[in-house]
């Protein structure tokens, strides 16, 4: 399989220069992605497959593979410019919602800057405010912002005198179930003369 590699920002990026993506080229497919997560920091990587025109099964399981070692390393594989029919397999397999799937190249990048740039507005925010954490994932940035008076006793203090002066709360709770009918009366019956 012929392919090529370049670095762009912090994704490597794995183009493949064959207009057929089958099983003649899975396995080195395969050692590719493992040479490229094995690189210095770089698990996050972008293959292109503007050059491919035709996948069978093996080149679709190839993509699903690439997507779980990524995963595994705790970076991303996305792939971009597939063609009509690799989107088409993909939709019919349900691959298309697990597998991070862009048009083009410039899409990603772009993305890629508007989201540095989200980064650098927010940590200009929060530094005014309470000391925060930040855990960085690159599916989506997650903030954790503690006050700084935290104290669990006093949690657990207020939860407890909480149950002591609403005790009636937890005794009104609804029922599940079908409601109970009404107790029927009987319908008297219409005289009919005969």
């Amino acid at each position: 399989m012929k392919y090529s590699v370049s670095k762009r920002k912090d994704f490597t990026i794995l183009k493949i220069e064959e207009t057929v993506f089958d099983v003649r080229h899975a396995r080195t497919f395969s050692q590719s992605i493992d040479n490229v997560l094995q690189s210095k920091g770089k698990r996050n990587m972008i293959i292109d497959f503007s050059l491919v025109k035709a996948i069978d099964s093996c080149g679709i399981s190839s993509l699903l593979l690439a997507h779980r070692k990524a995963n595994q390393s705790e970076g991303l594989a996305i792939f971009v410019s597939l063609c009509q029919q690799i989107k088409d397999l993909l939709k019919l397999s349900g691959l298309d919602k697990q597998l991070y799937i862009f048009t083009s190249l410039n899409e990603v990048m772009t993305l890629i800057e508007t989201s540095g740039k989200n980064k650098k507005i927010s940590k200009k925010r929060t530094r005014s405010k309470t000391p925060s954490l930040r855990i960085n994932n690159d599916e989506s940035d997650i903030e954790l912002v503690s006050p700084p008076d935290f104290n669990d006793e006093e949690i657990i203090d207020e939860l407890d005198n909480g149950e002591e002066n609403h005790p009636k709360q937890a005794k009104t709770q609804k029922k599940r179930g079908r409601p109970k009918k009404a107790p029927s009366t009987p319908i008297p019956e219409s005289k009919t003369e005969k």
